[in-house]
């Protein structure tokens, strides 16, 4: 009877330990997660529910994964009460494999946000709350409690298949569950299991199957042992992932290492991620996008490894996959149909007629949308030639010089004063667009961009700087024509309002059709409604996405091209016009006596021929050497015609410079502004300088004052008029060029 009492207490005594030492406060149940619940608009203040798997996909359609705790453990739920409206502490858990830090409250997963009723998934982290309320009979400890991570390959539902390196759906019991139980999940500890595993770009990932490696966890580390004898050893936290096979009950892991050799692994490159394959943008383009892989597209490089396996039948035991291909100058698909793109695979690399080595990865691709297409395999390579490296190296040192003369051509128009009249900030807007769309052009040739945001905005900023530029190269092509060949009337308004009206005019067109280009096309890219009008920018280049001048290139005729060919065209007839214009008043100055001219109205012809003439290099430049630049993507030869040509494109910002500063007007006013003596009012020596540089104020005397009856029309002079008449409508009609310019 007394060793029945003693048996008993100490039975007593022992379950009240372990339920004091073995107490879990988590802050939500069982299958529960956490999400933090902002109160108001301004999301300062905060609060916290629980969310269950079933709940999370149906009312939100996200997918969570709680903790796991192990069945030794009891469980006290509840999130802390607040105190006077004193938020609760939130404490991060940063690390594991280390027992719980000690407080009042409780831990738990947080897994999402709630903004207005709308949800948005977090990282997910462990964190504690704090409660403010003191409970004095709390006699359970969390000193011995601890969390691991581990990472299961799949997702929930689906298993990992070796033999085509990919994630697919399963019947199977594959959950967290089985897996913590396969990798003897120690009962007294916390799990926190995350989805999928992503090696840095420099690494691989390798997959070790249950039936070449020993594998076992000590806490959050995974230990791996080769059945072979030949290699071992651990794979920390995030750096490995398990899951139990498609086509068997054994496990899988993928483990990052960037070292192929560590576990005898023959090693290739992937092009998208684990569970996605290219899927091109349309038909026959090799524009492609990396898609994820719901229609079980399988990545089998089974031809490829099969000439290999005859020489070493083990060479497929362990596969290791990089992912992605970095080129710094584009990429090229090897169609195995073609002689010079036949290839096949090697332990040192890929191997083709013409190339050899690593820069390559395989993807497989998804012609199913396609008229009789299919999917397949194939490689893709770096388009890393010799000639075609130089050439790229050689663009970029030729447009960084052009970058740095705009950008001093527009240094020079910003500080001289005299230069900001109208024509001056046309030649302003004009040349900033060619900066951006040249300081972009640059860096998309300098080297690879990775970031597919970045690389589409480098591409938006070079089509909305060729745009803007042209529009604003248009806009002084009409202007000199509107000084020289306006049929307008012409009201007696002071000069300064009407340029600055002007010049609101020619921005709201220039800025306007530029912006409604880009809006449009970007909105047609973002929700494409036809292959014709989807530009893909920055999908495969920073640029449209489509190949130059294949079938698919529309996007580019459609909004680049063709209005700069519209724009072109323009500008050629109104140059033509001006210039005939411009011939019949030199001629009717030379015709009418030189003594009664009034000298404004000569300098002012003078002026504005030199404008004209200064409008139409700039046409030459831009406009016929863009033209030449379409055709040499259609025409090669002679390949050094049209390699002089291209950088004469790209030196387009030196040939600016020379025309637009290296004049020797601009130079005296850069060189009386540098000394510090620049005074227009003041000094009759510079006064006079500046008439003869073509700078100077015009006084109209009674007709700026609105005296004299405003002329409406300019003058054609008949080849019949002479005498008193022909003088009469001559000194008119300069009088009115005079005061319309």
């Amino acid at each position: 009877m007394h060793l029945l009492i003693v048996l008993s207490a100490i039975v007593y005594a022992s379950v009240d330990i372990v339920q004091g030492a073995n107490v879990f406060h988590k802050c939500c149940p069982n299958n529960h997660s956490l999400m933090k619940v902002f109160d108001d608009e301004s999301f300062n203040f905060s609060s916290y529910k629980c969310l269950d798997r079933e709940s999370a996909w149906n009312d939100y359609n996200i997918t969570i994964t709680p903790l796991f705790v192990g069945k030794n453990l009891s469980v006290e739920d509840g999130i802390p009460e607040t105190c006077d409206d004193v938020p609760i502490e939130e404490v991060t858990v940063l690390d594991f494999d280390s027992p719980l830090q000690v407080f009042n409250g409780c831990h738990d997963r947080l897994v999402a946000e709630l903004y207005n009723g709308t949800v948005k998934t977090v990282p997910p982290s462990i964190i504690g709350l704090k409660s403010c309320v003191k409970k004095e009979d709390n006699k359970t400890s969390e000193d011995n409690l601890i969390i691991h991570k581990y990472r299961k390959c799949c997702p929930r539902g689906q298993s990992y298949d070796s033999n085509f390196h990919l994630c697919r759906e399963s019947e199977v019991n594959n959950s967290e569950e089985w897996l913590l139980k396969r990798l003897k999940m120690n009962d007294n500890d916390i799990y926190e299991v995350d989805t999928g595993l992503d090696c840095p770009a420099d690494e691989y990932g390798l997959e070790l199957r249950q039936r070449f490696f020993s594998l076992r966890t000590e806490g959050s580390t995974l230990k791996i042992f080769s059945k072979k004898g030949d290699g071992s050893g651990d794979a920390d936290e995030g750096q490995w992932c398990v899951d139990r096979e498609f086509s068997s009950s054994e496990l899988v892991a993928r483990v990052c290492s960037s070292d192929c050799s560590k576990y005898g692994a023959f090693c290739v490159r992937k092009c998208c991620p684990i569970g996605y394959h290219y899927k091109p943008r349309r038909c026959g383009s090799f524009a492609s996008k990396c898609v994820p892989n719901v229609d079980d597209v399988l990545f089998d490089i089974s031809d490829y490894m099969e000439p290999l396996q005859h020489k070493n039948p083990e060479i497929t035991d362990v596969m290791g996959f990089r992912i992605h291909l970095q080129c710094s100058s584009g990429y090229e698909m090897l169609n195995q149909s073609v002689e010079r793109d036949q290839h096949h695979l090697k332990s040192d690399g890929l191997v083709s007629p013409s190339w050899i080595g690593d820069g390559y990865c395989f993807e497989a691709f998804d012609n199913r949308f396609c008229p009789d297409g299919n999917t397949f395999i194939t490689a893709v390579k770096c388009d890393e030639s010799p000639t075609i490296a130089l050439q790229f190296k050689i663009s970029v040192v030729f447009l960084a010089i052009s970058n740095v003369f705009l950008a001093l051509t527009l240094l020079v128009y910003i500080s001289v004063p005299e230069l900001r009249n109208l024509h001056g900030r046309n030649i302003i807007s004009h040349v900033s667009m060619m900066l951006l769309a040249y300081c972009c052009l640059a860096r998309a040739k300098h080297s690879y961009v990775a970031d597919n945001t970045v690389c589409t905005l480098i591409g938006y900023g070079i089509y909305f700087g060729f745009m803007a530029a042209f529009a604003w190269l248009n806009v002084m092509c009409f202007d000199i024509w509107w000084k020289f060949g306006s049929l307008c009337s012409v009201q007696p308004v002071r000069k300064t309002s009407s340029e600055v009206r002007r010049f609101l005019w020619y921005s709201l067109y220039a800025w306007g059709i530029t912006i409604l280009f880009t809006v449009v096309m970007f909105i047609l890219d973002k929700y494409p409604v036809s292959d014709y009008l989807d530009a893909n920018m920055g999908k495969g280049y920073c640029w449209f996405g489509s190949s130059p001048n294949s079938q698919q290139d529309w996007p580019h005729y459609i909004f680049f091209v063709i209005p700069m060919g519209l724009e072109i065209s323009i500008n050629f007839v109104l140059w033509v016009l001006t210039a005939r214009y411009c011939a019949k008043v030199k001629s009717d100055m030379q015709r009418f006596q030189v003594g009664s001219v009034d000298n404004s109205v000569k300098k002012r012809f003078t002026a504005d021929r030199a404008m004209y003439m200064l409008t139409g290099k700039l046409w030459i430049l831009m406009g016929v050497s863009w033209i030449f630049e379409i055709l040499a993507t259609t025409i090669s030869w002679p390949r050094w015609f049209w390699a002089s040509l291209g950088v004469i494109n790209e030196l387009r910002g030196v040939l600016i410079f020379i025309i637009l500063v290296m004049k020797p007007k601009v130079y005296y006013l850069i060189k009386n502004m540098l000394r510090g003596i620049y005074h227009p009012d003041s000094s009759p020596a510079l006064g006079e300088a500046r008439g003869k540089l073509g700078f100077f104020k015009f006084t109209q005397g009674a007709q700026e004052d609105g005296t004299s009856p405003p002329a409406t029309t300019l003058s054609t002079f008949p080849s019949q008029a002479n005498g008193m008449g022909e003088r009469n409508n001559t000194q008119l009609s300069l009088q009115n060029y005079a005061k319309q310019s």
